[in-house]
């Protein structure tokens, strides 16, 4: 018997298959830089095997140096075996023979070896295995700091650069350790390309041991990091760099001189040289940073710029700007400059760091290329960034890697697909809106695609949007009335 059903009118809504909600990989900045050529390990707990070896966690390893075995954690190093009771704190040399893979054989008997399954503890030193100069992503400080050493202006430039991009709100950080234990321009460059690899990159810092790189020396990396900026841009994995100026050099090479475009080794004169909508130049080239021993470090500009990129990747939108924006972790000089030189630096497409008050804050978020505001705004630039990866990444994943064909039916679909991708960015915020309608006065053209005529297999789609631009003037008229 049917199921009885009264006179009804019955709707169902099925959801629109044309709505995308693209995938768009966080985006997070990568610091390159120099680390420790070896690692320390204090007390590292071994339990006592019923075989004549032991392992430490760093096995194999051809160049482990073992300095201390104990049945005590938190002995000072140095102290002499022999003048160690046999049941004091630390075993007798003698029967501990250790090996530079990392293994460690016992002689003898009694209290100078342990006893089968007891723990004891063992300090080694060891050198960097080659998979620590791969690109690696930290999420915490205390990671940083557990691979990369404590912070210091030489081998601990790393720790430094990394814990200011998190300090100031990224989600994580990449860290490239060039090898080697001094500046090697080579070894810099060799770790910038193993981030071609990367796709999540928003921004590249490269980082200098204080004091032994020269001003020419860095911006002769600093071309190759920006050449290698503009290399993945055109290859769909988009980025920008940010970068400053060395602090510990004499005036004449131009260290904290406000110039003018025409004057070599100047902020003003850099920064004409670069522009680049995809490169940022930050001012100063001197602020300090307390260690965590109390001590105050020394940094270059190219710091302030670590600093600058944890903020920019702090926003949840790319379409954010930051001026204003308060700045972690460094200090610079109050009231460096007054505001007549300021505007000098940011005529010349300077983005000066300011402090008043003891804040450090963002003056004005600027590229280095003036040309518009398209150019000028880094957050303008991150949007356009966002539009090519939203649009290239959701009409591959919808069509060109599902193994379909062109027909009539085809072409609907992929306008319909980069609208529904436009809209995405409207509704998270990250653009205005994009263009319905063909507006030669404004530049807005609708979408539109068509296969191709000399590449059959290809479909060529027009399209626009408007971007979300800072607001950075007001201007006010006021009349008077009686």
């Amino acid at each position: 018997m049917a199921t009885y059903k009264p006179p009804q009118v019955s709707v169902t809504v099925t959801d629109n298959a044309r709505i995308i909600n693209p995938v768009v990989s966080q985006k997070i900045p990568a610091i390159v830089g120099l680390g420790l050529s070896t690692i320390t390990v204090t007390d590292e707990a071994v339990i006592r095997s019923t075989g004549s070896v032991d392992y430490v966690q760093n096995y194999p390893n051809t160049l482990v140096s073992v300095t201390q075995v104990a049945n005590t954690p938190g002995v000072l190093s140095g102290l002499s075996y022999r003048a160690i009771s046999d049941n004091g704190v630390l075993y007798a040399s003698a029967s501990a023979s250790i090996s530079n893979p990392g293994t460690i054989s016992w002689t003898g008997g009694g209290v100078n070896v342990p006893s089968t399954g007891s723990v004891y503890y063992i300090s080694y030193t060891y050198t960097n295995p080659v998979t620590s100069f791969n690109p690696i992503t930290y999420y915490s400080k205390e990671d940083i700091l557990s691979n990369k050493g404590p912070e210091n202006t030489n081998t601990g430039i790393l720790s430094i650069a990394g814990s200011l991009v998190l300090e100031n709100g990224s989600p994580g950080v990449i860290l490239v350790q060039a090898s080697g234990s001094s500046y090697v321009e080579n070894n810099y460059k060799t770790a910038i390309d193993k981030l071609q690899k990367k796709d999540n990159v928003s921004c590249i810092v490269c980082v200098f041991p204080s004091g032994s790189v020269t001003r020419a020396q860095q911006e002769t990396l600093l071309n190759y990091a920006h050449t290698h900026v503009l290399l993945m841009n055109n290859n769909g994995k988009e980025r920008g760099i940010i970068s400053g100026s060395p602090s510990l050099y004499t005036a004449s090479d131009g260290f904290d001189i406000i110039g003018d475009p025409n004057t070599a080794g100047t902020y003003c004169y850099r920064a004409n040289a670069i522009k680049s909508r995809h490169h940022t130049y930050v001012a100063p080239s001197l602020v300090t940073r307390t260690d965590a021993d109390g001590n105050v470090m020394q940094l270059d500009g190219n710091f302030v710029a670590s600093t600058l990129a944890g903020v920019r990747a702090a926003q949840s939108k790319r379409s954010t700007p930051v001026h204003g924006f308060t700045l972690n972790g460094i200090v610079v000089e109050n009231e460096k400059w007054t505001d007549f030189e300021m505007n000098q630096l940011g005529a010349s497409s300077v983005c000066v760091i300011m402090s008043k008050g003891g804040v450090v804050t963002v003056r004005d978020d600027l590229t280095t290329d003036p040309t518009s505001a398209d150019t000028q705004e880094p957050s303008v630039v991150d949007i356009q960034r966002l539009v090519k990866e939203t649009l290239r990444n959701g009409l591959y994943n919808i069509y060109t890697n599902k193994g379909k064909v062109i027909t009539s039916t085809t072409i609907n679909d992929v306008v319909a697909s980069t609208a529904s991708l436009l809209q995405s960015l409207v509704t998270s915020g990250d653009i205005a809106t994009y263009g319905k309608v063909d507006n030669p006065l404004t530049g807005e053209t609708k979408i539109f695609a068509k296969q191709n005529a000399q590449e059959p297999r290809q479909v060529d789609v027009t399209c626009s949007y408007a971007p979300l631009y800072p607001m950075k003037y007001i201007s006010i008229n006021v009349s008077v009335f009686v």
